[in-house]
């Protein structure tokens, strides 16, 4: 629930190949809805529980997790709508890490964006040194507690959603852990 209360959060204006936004809220034009369906296996080429071990995710977190469970996404961000392959590792009352999946083929019209990353108009943070790849983070503006990294590169879109407990986020650790998650799922597509 918690995944899905904060993938309805992520809204933004999409449209642009080279921008990337996130953010909003269900009330505001730039809303995003997304849905999140439990599956046994993942569509594509590509098994997005296996672009991170549960030691490296531990590692990047600096706690310990449970194993990646698989899950389908549906995302419209301002009009942009896409599909994604999901892995949730879920602490319950505490860690929630979301890891998003997405290339051209999961995109309405087949063609890979990279849409804007916002948080209700709040503009992301470009993120440097992430190889063959642009991104940038953005911490939740409703919820201190709730950030998103997202990663384009050639072949695919990929959002890093944090939620962490209640008063213990912080957004630079946050961006700091998403990064090094990122770093793992960058090196694992090769």
């Amino acid at each position: 629930m918690a995944v899905l209360a904060l993938m309805l959060t992520v809204a933004g204006c999409g449209g642009d190949d080279d921008e990337i936004r996130s953010g909003g809220s269900e009330d505001t034009p730039s809303a995003s809805s997304s849905a999140t369906t439990e599956t046994d296996r993942p569509a594509g080429d590509v098994e997005v529980c296996d672009l991170a071990t549960e030691a490296e995710v531990e590692a990047a977190f600096g706690e310990d997790l449970p194993a990646g469970s698989f899950s389908s996404g549906s995302t419209d961000e301002d009009g942009v709508q896409w599909q994604s392959d999901n892995c949730n590792w879920d602490v319950e009352d505490g860690l929630e890490v979301s890891l998003e999946y997405s290339t051209a083929e999961d995109f309405a019209d087949g063609e890979l964006l990279c849409p804007e990353l916002d948080s209700f108009d709040t503009p992301s943070t470009p993120v440097e040194g992430l190889d063959a790849a642009s991104a940038a983070w953005v911490n939740d503006q409703v919820d201190p507690d709730e950030g998103t990294l997202r990663i384009c590169t050639d072949t695919a879109l990929v959002d890093i959603d944090i939620e962490t407990s209640d008063g213990t986020g912080d957004s630079d650790t946050m961006q700091q852990q998403a990064v090094a998650l990122a770093e793992v799922v960058l090196g694992n597509l090769g």
